[in-house]
């Protein structure tokens, strides 16, 4: 794709701003939110992560995953080494990679929600409030795949056979993302590319902490890098548009959320995949929306949204 469709070096820009991408036919391919998630906030998550780091340092791996993204040189350690370095797949519920094409073979929760069980159920306890924030953000941005992800947890539990259920039924007491996989990557570098297992119009759902500066996000395909300091959110069409994280100054980690189709198909054998939003179907004058989890007992939140300010249109 990239040697068809080459990127527009020739007009690289830079934004600081919140902003959307949108093609020519008014589909939305991203939406890049600074400031999203408060300071306050933030401390919070940082807070849990050190002490997930802390009683599990085990949990974070170097060099686990593809060799382009996970090799040792790209992980670095700050002097304060506040939240060490590494990568964590934290899924309730996925296949083993390859295996999900496989007549019989059943989901499991990944293996680090497996041999750190309590500790993983006290962090997600933790971060809740920043997982709902998240969670609402793509309730508004694309509606129809907050929805499908939303059915998941109840149609997995009702009629997929899996492996290690009742540590299952115990990460989605506190899994409060309609995502059903997140990686917390710490202290990584993240070369450019694409997200090739996910899906083609689907959001994956980025946010950044730590203490850092001159965080950025690069987005060579379209010929854009914007500022990705702490508490920013973006949804991005990881499977079409090519993307990265340069180097920063400081320590910082990101939560990745992502799908895995072929739980999807398990769960769901004629579900289609979600259709890329569209500008008019974004009501993008409404600044709230009521959501309501379980976890809260029935009880609604509301969270603040604030419209993007500058369109970029591919």
């Amino acid at each position: 794709m990239t040697a068809k469709f080459p990127p527009p070096e020739h007009r690289r820009a830079f934004e600081a701003r919140p902003f959307t991408v949108v093609d020519k036919i008014g589909e939305i391919g991203l939406w890049h939110m600074p400031s999203a998630i408060s300071r306050r906030l933030q401390t919070v998550v940082e807070k849990a992560t050190r002490e997930l780091y802390q009683s599990a340092p085990t949990l974070f791996q170097v060099g686990n995953g593809p060799a382009a993204r996970c090799d040792p040189s790209l992980f670095k350690r700050s002097a304060a080494n506040v939240w060490g370095s590494g990568t964590a797949c934290l899924c309730y519920c996925w296949f083993q990679q390859g295996h999900d094409a496989v007549p019989g073979e059943k989901p499991s929760p990944s293996s680090s929600c497996l041999k750190h069980h309590q500790a993983i159920l006290k962090y997600l306890d933790d971060i809740t409030p920043a997982m709902c924030i998240m969670a609402a953000v793509l309730r508004i941005i694309n509606p129809s795949q907050f929805f499908q992800c939303f059915q998941l947890p109840q149609r997995i539990t009702a009629s997929v056979p899996v492996n290690y259920r009742r540590e299952m039924l115990d990460l989605l007491e506190f899994w409060a993302s309609p995502f059903h996989c997140m990686q917390v990557i710490v202290n990584r570098e993240t070369l450019n590319h694409r997200d090739t297992r996910g899906w083609a119009f689907g959001y994956d759902l980025l946010a950044t902490f730590g203490r850092y500066s001159n965080g950025v996000l690069d987005l060579p395909s379209i010929g854009l890098s914007c500022a990705y300091n702490p508490g920013t959110i973006t949804g991005l069409m990881g499977k079409v548009l090519i993307h990265g994280v340069k180097p920063v100054n400081g320590e910082r980690f990101c939560f990745a959320q992502f799908v895995r189709p072929g739980v999807f198909l398990r769960a769901f054998p004629d579900m289609k995949e979600p259709q890329p939003p569209h500008l008019l179907d974004i009501d993008i004058r409404a600044n709230t929306v009521d959501f309501e989890w379980d976890r809260f007992q029935g009880t609604p939140r509301t969270f603040t949204f604030t419209p993007m300010s500058v369109n970029h249109e591919l």
